[in-house]
């Protein structure tokens, strides 16, 4: 945008911005060029971060475009029978998240990444080539055993990598091109959906695989902050289950899960919402995403600031149970009202929703950092991330049940997500009173 003119600065022709023989102005095209641009981050580990991100969501985008058509059309199973194998895999993966965690804690969270990257590289390579139910159904598990445990080793790995200070803009810079690779992996996998032959698909496949093992490449190789990795003296030599102890920890872990909400409202409520009960056009649902997604890209990193310091990780998290009880009004509003205006305000409501999104993100990011045990990392953060995969279980039969309910059932939901945000803050305070308490009992037996 042109700068306004001072007394300083001569005008007339050539004295500014778009005028006739100066400097043209940016296009918008130009601004978000560059703000991509930014996201690439100067140094060596956090460089190598983001390159993990990139290429796991480049892969999983591609993957995930073709999977389901795969499944059904090359092995032949049966939509139901997709759905069992993706079930078992997603319940696996909810009991084992905390301890691989816990195994991570005992022999190190790098070398455990590595190995958990590579055990799904191995069974990607071997997926093209299911024949029928019941190996996909073994396939499934064996994935499930370790998946979910992916995240949060990874997370982890973040806050070995980087300064205290950096852990949270690293984590929203990795959010913010993964979702760059999803949309670029979709795109290449569309390649596969028109040719619609084996072969194709199992290409998307394996590059999924390629991926995952350049994944593990860079983990391995990626440089650690000084005094990070732990030596054998220093890591645990039990499995510790302290961890579903901290109950300040626990209560702060639902509350993050409830407002991860979002990504099923995303994914089901909206387009539910839309198809059903609104008279929007059913494109509104692509416009949406879109925007969610563009939004996410530009102001990921923006909306993280602050969030190392717990007061402000907090506030963040009750700010998004206000943004996403905001978009829970807006969408309670949407079926009384002509196409036009329905499509302005869905539009307003992934807004707010996208608003929810980022501050629950990055609130989440500074809280599991800060409230973490030394030593016993992994398996808080990933009592962090399994809260995610409970609302991702039972969030999709509840917007079921709102959407047969109608507007009503919206504002409670609204309302339950903004308690949920509001006790945030005195969840954090309680927290860290139990560790002051907890440390003063130590020093007062020692």
């Amino acid at each position: 945008m042109a700068r306004k003119n001072t007394s300083a600065e001569p005008t007339g022709a050539g004295g500014g911005a778009g005028a006739p023989g100066g400097p043209a102005a940016p296009t918008p095209w130009a601004r978000l060029g560059r703000r991509l641009a930014a996201l690439w981050p100067p140094g060596r580990a956090e460089r190598g971060l983001v390159a993990m991100a990139l290429a796991d969501a480049t892969g999983t985008g591609a993957f995930l475009s073709v999977s389901v058509v795969f499944l059904t059309r090359s092995v032949g199973l049966s939509a139901s029978q997709v759905a069992v194998g993706l079930s078992l895999a997603a319940g696996v993966g909810l009991v084992t998240t905390v301890p691989v965690a816990m195994v991570a804690d005992r022999f190190g969270p790098r070398r455990l990444l590595v190995l958990v990257t590579l055990w799904r590289a191995a069974c990607f390579v071997v997926y093209p080539f299911v024949p029928d139910f019941t190996s996909f159904v073994v396939l499934m598990v064996l994935m499930g055993l370790v998946d979910k445990a992916a995240a949060p080793l990874g997370q982890v790995l973040v806050g070995m990598a980087v300064p205290e200070d950096a852990r949270v803009r690293t984590m929203a810079v990795m959010g913010a091109v993964r979702n760059c690779g999803y949309a670029g992996g979709a795109l290449l996998g569309s390649l596969a959906l028109l040719v619609d032959h084996w072969s194709g698909y199992a290409a998307v496949i394996l590059a999924n695989a390629a991926s995952f093992v350049g994944l593990a490449v860079i983990a391995g190789r990626l440089p650690l902050r000084p005094g990070a990795t732990a030596d054998a003296s220093r890591l645990r030599r039990t499995l510790s289950f302290d961890v579903f102890k901290d109950r300040p920890y626990v209560v702060l872990a639902l509350l993050n899960g409830a407002l991860t909400m979002h990504i099923t409202l995303l994914s089901v409520g909206i387009p539910m919402w839309v198809t059903q009960e609104s008279q929007a056009p059913r494109s509104t649902v692509s416009a949406v995403v879109v925007l969610n997604a563009v939004l996410a890209v530009l102001f990921q990193v923006r909306a993280s600031r602050g969030a190392e310091e717990l007061p402000t990780a907090a506030r963040l998290m009750r700010t998004a149970g206000l943004a996403l009880a905001g978009c829970c009004v807006l969408l309670a509003a949407v079926p009384r009202l002509p196409a036009v205006p329905a499509v302005a305000v869905l539009l307003a409501s992934a807004v707010a929703l996208t608003a929810g999104e980022l501050l629950q993100s990055a609130g989440g990011w500074g809280v599991s950092y800060g409230l973490a045990r030394k030593g016993q990392e992994s398996a808080y953060v990933s009592l962090f991330w399994l809260s995610v995969g409970l609302q991702q279980i039972i969030a999709p039969l509840v917007v079921a049940l709102v959407v047969s309910r109608g507007a009503l059932a919206w504002l409670l939901v609204g309302a339950v997500l903004a308690a949920a945000g509001a006790v945030a803050p005195r969840s954090v305070g309680w927290a860290v009173r139990d560790r002051e308490t907890q440390r003063h009992r130590h020093d007062e037996e020692n």
